[in-house]
């Protein structure tokens, strides 16, 4: 069994399914972010983004940092770690930053949502394979998916952070999260 196939959400793939015809950015679990206007879903597991409505292109964040604008991207599904959505400026026309370091261990996947289901309500930082860290209210734990209002989204090899003034919320895979804490800003 190969590793997509061990991280694949069905659930997040129907949540994207609602989101046809919107601004997503979409985070994988190679590092790489894709911003675009998504289409269409193909056989349940590739994306088709176009221009979003705050971009020329589609745009590809690569894990160092480095900007690519191509004219369509088709996305394997499959290697989504996480999906924000309620997309209000262009998140890459800025440049992004390095957040803050989270010293926890890798448990297993299934008690980190235990633990995270008893944040419900509660300002969480989210970690997931590909390097990124989601900060924001936890609103709902579902089906293998995390809903949370976001305050940050900080990608690996970047310098500033994707804030509330560009994306709204953000559904994360919990196949695919590598801690959970609760953010001292809360307290």
């Amino acid at each position: 069994m190969g590793i997509f196939t061990e991280i694949r959400n069905e659930c997040l793939i129907k949540e994207l399914q609602r989101e046809l015809n919107t601004d997503v950015l979409l985070f994988g679990f190679d590092g790489m972010v894709y911003y675009g206007r998504l289409q269409k879903i193909e056989d349940c597991r590739v994306a088709i983004l176009t221009a979003p409505e705050e971009a020329s292109n589609v745009e590809i964040q690569t894990p160092s940092g480095e900007d690519v604008e191509v004219k369509f991207a088709h996305v394997d599904l499959w290697q989504i770690v996480a999906k924000a959505t309620g997309v209000k400026t262009n998140p890459f026309s800025g440049g992004y930053g390095e957040g803050p370091r989270t010293d926890t261990d890798r448990q297993e996947s299934h008690d980190l949502i235990c633990i995270l289901r008893r944040m419900i309500g509660d300002l969480v930082v989210i970690t997931t394979l590909g390097g990124f860290l989601f900060t924001g209210t936890l609103g709902d734990v579902d089906d293998e998916l995390a809903f949370i209002s976001v305050d940050e989204i900080f990608i690996p090899g970047t310098s500033s952070e994707i804030s509330d003034d560009d994306v709204s919320t953000a559904v994360i895979n919990l196949e695919a999260i590598t801690s959970v804490s609760r953010s001292a800003e809360c307290c």
